[in-house]
């Protein structure tokens, strides 16, 4: 074959990956921000902390690698501007990720013809997985790594030459350095070479001679090799003594969730024709070839199935019960690569088949399509239903009629071009047709759950409003601190803004209401109001030449130097303010106990005044909405330190008032000059959700509190010695 007809003969695949390259390419550049924390931002964080050091660090503290993503990532990061940047990785995201149709057509050239190969390829690169090709997370990466991996282990297996068995472990062995789940791959080869074993020659003559009880012998010993190693595992990793111990049952039932996730969004047909098409059919021709690929994907089926029932298990008694479509990804390859082979040959185990399609029926039945959200994350694969409800008002009825009448019709259009015999013509033609609407579907899915990803990053724009790097517009690079209150119910605004200014080195809250990725513990305080980060305040350890403060309850000493509104919690709008510091860095005045939506909690809320030249006034606004009334508490006091932290001292004046529904309440209380602590107490705290049947709200409120301190008394203040 000369040169050229190389060249055309990898016209069509390279078409395909060229043309979903374009494809995902608009669908990235439409995705205007990060929405999935907290993968995006630590994948983010590890990837510049490489570019810039060289060394991965969450939030300048040491963390380990995790994934060669951010290594493939992090020379793009070496471009400052952050929105550049952000473009870069996500289109090579999209070329990394869609690159998943190479490895697929070579798995599917040895066992089937190059049309068909050319359809396994293309199914494997639109999968509503594919969605994820616009996000900054390990699947961009470990997808085609997978499928590479056990294209080389099909390859060994095949040919058994030193080259490709030294590839195989290679690549096996790194797998996990890729994502740390890919430590399946090395597992997959081992079951695949059990698989090789016990298909062989050797093995089924060995396998004539025995009886019965020849065979329930083997199993004994098949089930005590599990229990030996279920034993050894939960010795020595607490989660799958956990798993296996005390939920089993989740393990089956959250397993088939996924799968059917998985089915749903590849359409039914290459789920049930990929399965079937795993067991030999009657008559057909056998090669070496086939019986690999078959022991490779039964090996990954098997790992990967595994994998993701006892991750979801084990994630439903430590976080959440959820749908892990996403650690089930890497066997779509092998499923359209069996169908691609039951589609050409038009010939499958009838048994099989019908097992096949039972097992799809009850996965279509039996899985939460979750249609009541706009995109679920870890399952992409609902992405089609859930678009299908939002535009078109789908019922999870409807929706579950619709697959079981593609079940039913492409069961019935194989049955048919299978007895059509002689009539090729027509029968070929009902294959095709069959591939053409398996594609459409697919590519259908990939599309919605790109969609949804768009529509919520647009959304989510809102609320950091632009221009999102309004901070280091301003700070040029230098080290800025983030210190807020209050956002234990919505940190999508401080992952937003920390993802888009790459100036702010460190993130912390007087609170504790603000998380990871990475360390984000809170700074020791003086009586004075002094920051340090150390055990001792003549050593601050850590100084910044900008913070950005959660205005008004965090209040820096400095000099102004922007302000930005933003969305916080119940859509209210918020100012942060950007503040040029004093060194050491300083706060004046503090609050606690507030919600981002203005309400005090179940430990209601303190104000701290650092110091001052003269006495002024505190104004506190208080506010029940339309909720019953309270008495309310108000105590002056002074700053005491417990343990590095600025607490109420001792009392030197008290207030009490009561609060009214649909009757705000101004109170002016004169402060010294020298340092106070002012802290409110509501005592007849409610639950929103439990006073009106119609609220969503379940959190312990006080009131709504806001604190204004004032050098004089505005000329409209009307203060009362006892309010």
């Amino acid at each position: 074959m000369t040169f050229a007809d190389r060249v055309l003969a990898a016209v069509p695949l390279a078409s395909i990956y060229v043309w979903l390259c374009i494809v995902y390419s608009i669908e990235a550049w439409k995705r205007v921000t990060p929405w999935l924390f907290t993968d995006e931002l630590e994948m983010t964080q590890l990837a510049r902390s490489i570019a810039d050091t060289g060394h991965p660090a969450r939030r300048g503290e040491p963390y380990s690698f995790r994934s060669l993503y951010v290594v493939l990532t992090a020379p793009v990061w070496l471009i400052q501007d952050v929105a550049s940047a952000y473009s870069g990785v996500k289109y090579l995201d999209v070329f990394v990720m869609t690159s998943v149709v190479f490895p697929t057509y070579f798995l599917a050239r040895m066992i089937v013809g190059r049309r068909w190969a050319l359809f396994a390829a293309a199914g494997a690169g639109a999968v509503p997985a594919l969605a994820y090709s616009s996000w900054l997370v390990e699947e961009t990466l470990a997808y085609p790594y997978a499928t590479w991996c056990l294209l080389l282990i099909a390859k060994a297996f095949v040919t058994r030459r030193s080259k490709w068995i030294a590839a195989a472990t290679l690549v096996s062995l790194a797998a996990p350095l890729v994502r740390g789940e890919l430590i399946v791959i090395p597992i997959a080869a081992v079951f695949a070479g059990l698989a090789d074993l016990w298909s062989s020659e050797w093995a089924r003559r060995r396998r004539s001679l025995w009886l019965w009880g020849d065979y329930i012998g083997f199993v004994a010993i098949a089930l005590g090799a599990v229990v030996v190693v279920s034993g050894i595992a939960s010795h020595n990793y607490s989660e799958w003594y956990s798993v296996t111990t005390y939920w089993k049952h989740r393990i089956v039932v959250l397993g088939n969730w996924a799968a059917g996730a998985l089915t749903i969004g590849l359409g039914v047909m290459p789920v049930v024709l990929g399965l079937a098409g795993m067991v030999p059919a009657r008559g057909e021709e056998r090669s070496r070839e086939l019986r690999m690929f078959r022991c490779v994907a039964f090996g990954g089926l098997v790992g990967f199935g595994l994998y993701t029932a006892m991750k979801a298990a084990y994630l439903s008694t430590v976080f959440a019960t959820r749908i892990e479509e996403r650690n089930l990804i890497y066997i779509a390859p092998l499923l359209f690569v069996a169908t691609a082979l039951v589609l050409e040959r038009r010939r499958v185990n009838l048994t099989a088949l019908t097992v096949a399609a039972v097992y799809g029926f009850y996965l279509i039945v039996g899985t939460p399509f979750r249609m009541d959200v706009q995109l679920y994350s870890d399952a992409l694969g609902l992405a089609i239903l859930q678009q299908a409800n939002r535009f078109f008002e789908w019922t999870p009825q409807g929706a579950q009629w619709l697959l079981l009448g593609i079940l039913f019709a492409g069961v019935a259009l194989l049955l048919a071009a299978m007895r059509l015999g002689e009539r090729r013509r027509l029968a070929t033609g009902i294959t095709a047709a069959l591939a053409v609407g398996l594609l459409a579907w697919n590519v259908t899915a990939q599309i919605s759950a790109a969609a949804g990803t768009i529509s919520l990053s647009r959304d989510l724009q809102g609320t950091l409003r632009h221009p999102f790097t309004w901070v280091d517009d301003v700070t040029k690079g230098k080290p800025t601190l983030y210190l807020a209150q209050g956002q234990s119910s919505d940190q999508d605004p401080e992952w937003l803004l920390e993802f888009w200014n790459r100036s702010i080195k460190t993130v912390s809250s007087l609170d504790a209401t603000v998380g990871g990725p990475g360390p984000a513990g809170a700074p020791n305080i003086t009586g004075t109001g002094q920051l340090y980060w150390t055990l001792d305040p003549s050593d601050p350890g850590r100084l910044y030449d900008y913070a950005v403060e959660d205005w008004p309850c965090v209040d820096f000493a400095g000099t102004f130097a922007k302000q930005h509104g933003y969305r916080g919690g119940a859509a209210a709008l918020r100012v942060w303010r950007l503040i040029r510091l004093t060194k050491p860095n300083r706060l004046k005045a503090a609050c606690i106990g507030i919600y981002p939506d203005g309400w005090s909690g179940v430990n209601d809320s303190s104000y701290f005044r650092y110091s001052g030249t003269t006495p002024g006034w505190l104004r506190i606004r208080l506010s029940r909405q339309g909720f019953p009334s309270s008495p309310v508490h108000v105590q002056l006091a002074r700053i005491a330190v417990v343990h590095r932290t600025p607490v109420l001292g001792r009392v030197t004046r008290q207030l009490r008032s009561t609060i009214r529904p649909q009757v705000p309440k101004t109170i002016w209380l004169r402060v010294p000059a020298s340092g106070f602590a002012v802290r409110v107490v509501i005592d007849d705290k409610f639950v929103p959700n439990q006073v009106d049947p119609h609220s969503g709200d379940p959190r312990t409120l006080g009131a709504l509190v806001d604190y204004r301190f004032f050098t004089k008394l505005p000329r409209n203040a009307k203060p009362r010695t006892r309010p």
